[in-house]
């Protein structure tokens, strides 16, 4: 749909035009109506429609002052004159200001549609040019700030010229609010979907997030580049930081895991490249010492917390897991990820981490070889480990390690392994109209997740999925033999946000739709 602004300052034109004519069959839309120039240019500046159809004649302002203003100021719009007979030589030198046809009052239905399909392809022509350039000012920004703005002057006079365009900004303006955005623990996110039930074909949370940030620009108005996987560049005259930290609040994933950089001041294309290095570096160390999900609008007056105290003894570490002393474990956690970057930023924390990894694993696993069997075919830590920009995030995982560990040192196997297993079905009994993932499982009882799995599965029989599907299917005929609520509250009740999907897994298992097994409840009370 376009939008349409309608101007004209005989008041039953106005009304016969707007809504009288059907907008939605030409895929057009009024957002607003104005009954003179300087009335229609205040809206026109707060919506920025894409059609402007206006009288030529009108107190205030005129329709051609009117034309002169928009076509200066929003060039993109297409702008079609209404006149009188007595008006016509009036309107037909109107046309060399800017505006893309003209209508005869009374306002004739067929000649309006005959005119609106020409404005459309007008539009859908500056809609696809549009699109080009910044597609095009998207690959100029990504080589600048490989290359850098000294050796590529001419596009970064282009791509600035785009900006202003897009912006409708003056054409001289030469600096803007630059935004660095990221998706942090990008890799690893994408890596490991977080749902164990969710319906085929769902998005993943790194989808979600990238959708999130596709949306920036009809939040905050300006040019949003990607530069790869995770991390994008948002060019705007907005300067507020507190305008970006509401729309990043708009969603509690996005608060989390996706970090904000803003240039402390605007700045030319020129100047931004010349920065971007130090933008990016100062990026991954704050995320790798402070967390994911930040917000900086002084990153360049930061200095990087580098490590100053040695990291602690692998062997005190060692002692406390084989005493299952978990308070002296946490304190050694603290040591490790929480002193600093040391010298060769996070990669280096993960050769450390792996060092020692391997040192208990050799120490802790030599006597016992469940434990070393269980750990060895963990072979996504490694993977996990590595993908990570966050030392607190290595931190979590080295947890969930060490809790494993002292889990399986701290009771006999099998009776220690039946109480996890029977906490866990409680919990999802309790839970299971809510989401449910292995990861909140495993850390709920102090285990990793392989590790949750493996025993989960030699105690019941069944997997988590099956188990927990098991338990909202049941509970799920108790409802439909038992009430009447709707299948649509039913699914959601038992934990699916998908009635069709819940259709699929309830005749799956039991060989009827909902509908049917409810009728034949119902027969068989009856009987």
């Amino acid at each position: 749909m376009y939008t349409v602004v309608l101007v004209d300052d005989e008041r039953l034109t106005l009304d016969n035009i707007s809504n009288y004519v059907n907008w939605e069959q030409m895929h057009c839309r009024v957002i607003a109506t104005a009954s003179n120039g300087r009335d229609a240019m205040e809206k026109i500046e707060a919506l920025q429609p894409h059609i402007l159809i206006t009288d030529v004649k009108m107190p205030v302002m005129d329709g051609i002052e009117l034309c002169k203003q928009v076509h200066a100021r929003f060039p993109s719009i297409q702008i079609v004159f209404l006149s009188g007979y007595n008006e016509f030589d009036y309107a037909r030198a109107a046309l060399q200001h800017g505006a893309c046809g003209y209508l005869l009052k009374p306002v004739d239905h067929e000649e309006l549609a005959a005119m609106m399909k020409i404005v459309r392809q007008r539009c859908d022509e500056q809609k696809n040019h549009h699109n080009s350039t910044l597609i095009k000012s998207g690959e100029y920004l990504r080589e600048l700030l490989q290359i850098g703005g000294n050796l590529l002057s001419g596009l970064a006079n282009e791509v600035t010229s785009i900006y202003n365009q897009h912006l409708h900004l003056p054409a001289d303006n030469k600096t803007f609010t630059f935004v660095f955005i990221s998706i942090d623990e990008y890799m690893l996110l994408a890596e490991n979907p977080l749902l164990i039930d969710a319906p085929p074909n769902d998005f993943s949370l790194v989808e979600r997030l990238e959708f999130f940030i596709a949306g920036l620009p009809s939040f905050i108005p300006g040019v949003l580049t990607k530069l790869r996987d995770g991390q994008w560049i948002f060019a705007t005259r907005q300067s507020d930081r507190a305008a970006f930290e509401h729309w990043r609040n708009q969603n509690a994933n996005a608060m989390h895991w996706i970090s904000l950089f803003l240039a402390s001041s605007p700045l030319t294309l020129h100047s931004f490249t010349k920065q971007w290095s130090k933008m990016l570096q100062m990026r991954k160390q704050l995320v790798a010492t402070q967390g994911t999900g930040l917000i900086s609008d002084d990153w360049e007056n930061m200095d990087v917390a580098w490590r100053k105290t040695p990291f602690p003894k692998t062997e005190h570490l060692i002692a406390a897991v084989q005493q299952k002393r978990r308070d002296q474990a946490e304190e050694w956690l603290h040591d490790f990820f929480d002193g600093g970057l040391p010298p060769g930023n996070i990669s280096q924390v993960f050769v450390d981490t792996k060092s020692v990894f391997d040192s208990l694993l050799s120490a802790i696993a030599a006597n016992n070889r469940q434990l070393k069997d269980i750990i060895v075919q963990d072979a996504k830590f490694f993977g996990r480990l590595s993908l990570m920009e966050s030392m607190q995030s290595m931190k979590t995982l080295m947890r969930q390690i060490l809790n494993m560990m002292m889990d399986e040192l701290e009771a006999s196997p099998v009776d220690r392994h039946i109480e996890l297993v029977d906490e866990v079905c409680g919990i999802i009994q309790k839970n299971y109209g809510q989401v449910i993932s292995i990861e909140m499982l495993a850390e709920l009882v102090f285990l990793s997740p392989n590790y949750l799995r493996a025993i989960f599965k030699d105690i019941t029989g069944k997997t988590l999925l099956e188990y927990v599907t098991q338990i909202r299917m049941d509970n799920a005929c108790i409802m439909l033999r038992d009430t009447n609520l709707r299948i649509h509250d039913i699914a959601k009740r038992v934990g699916y946000e998908s009635p069709s999907y819940f259709g699929a897994v309830f005749f799956k298992r039991t060989g009827l739709t909902p509908n049917q097994y409810r009728t034949h409840a119902e027969k068989g009370q009856r009987a």
